[in-house]
């Protein structure tokens, strides 16, 4: 089986279509994976292949007057759809109810009819993580990120306006408060150093590359961080 590798600058529905020939899904986290958008493409044909993995629903949160709302997309769909998602768990469902699923930040989600089959296409600035399945392992890092939202959604119980002021941020600064909250933990403890030094870095090259690039998101989402844990 042949695997077009997409440019994700230009991902749509038409040319997610090609990647997407002999397959019901494909993703690219970023990072770890080289530097660009991440992305997760989904196709939701009338009738299973049995070739890979057969997508019916997707299962994914955008926000609507600064409250989160669950959305599923399904060949039932009207379409097209162009909007923003927002952050939480990605799940793709079969018509088996078995699932692959991810967590994301934020990002666009585009979806449209190409001959005759739905094709879905999440794009984000920020990491949109897999986290187990059917079909696939989880990304490193994405155990942290569950947790992580978890604690987002304490505070969005308790601290007044704060799941608006989450809606309204760009997906990079959710991640920047990510990031700064992983940071924080990891240098508070050597014994989380020194069990995981992999994410250890990987949180220090994060940091590094979005303070320089990103200067703007990197103190929104400091700010951010200290309004979930104060």
């Amino acid at each position: 089986m042949t695997v077009i590798s997409p440019d994700p600058i230009h991902l749509a529905p038409a040319s997610a279509a090609a990647v997407l020939a002999d397959l019901g899904f494909s993703a690219s986290s970023d990072p770890p994976d080289p530097p660009g958008p991440a992305y997760l493409l989904v196709a939701i044909r009338e009738a299973p292949t049995l070739h890979h993995y057969d997508p019916e629903t997707v299962e994914y949160w955008v926000s609507e007057a600064g409250r989160g709302v669950a959305r599923t997309l399904t060949r039932k769909t009207r379409l097209p759809i162009e909007t923003d998602f927002s952050w939480g768990p990605i799940r793709i469902v079969d018509r088996l109810h078995v699932t692959n699923a991810y967590l994301a930040f934020g990002g666009r989600l585009s979806a449209d009819v190409i001959d005759g089959v739905v094709v879905a296409v999440f794009t984000s600035p920020a990491p949109l993580l897999r986290r187990g399945g059917h079909s696939q392992g989880w990304d490193q890092g994405a155990d942290s990120v569950g947790a992580f939202f978890s604690r987002f959604l304490l505070a969005v119980d308790y601290a007044p306006g704060f799941e608006g002021r989450v809606a309204r941020a760009d997906p990079l600064a959710r991640y920047v408060a990510f990031l700064a909250d992983g940071l924080a933990r990891y240098r508070a403890s050597l014994r989380l150093r020194d069990e995981q030094p992999q994410l250890w870095t990987l949180l220090q090259a994060e940091e590094r590359r979005l303070q320089t690039s990103h200067p703007s998101e990197w103190a929104d989402g400091e700010a951010l961080w200290r309004d979930a844990t104060s």
